[in-house]
């Protein structure tokens, strides 16, 4: 299984967005999105390329290494 790090800061959310790299995201420790493209995001959203919303406060997410 590949490594996989936490994305905290702005240029980590940044840098997935700009190389089109796939992140997992959870919520309350359950997988609620596998291999989304992040379209956009601000200091509350991120929005992946179908649309969907999550919460920065409420999520964590992670990148493949």
């Amino acid at each position: 299984m590949p490594k996989q790090r936490k994305l905290i800061e702005p240029s980590d959310f940044e840098r997935m967005r700009v190389f089109r790299q796939p992140i997992s995201i959870f919520l309350q420790g359950e997988q609620i999105g596998e291999n989304v493209i992040i379209q956009s995001h601000d200091d509350d959203i991120v929005v992946s390329t179908t649309g969907e919303q999550y919460v920065k406060a409420n999520c964590e997410f992670l990148s493949k290494r």
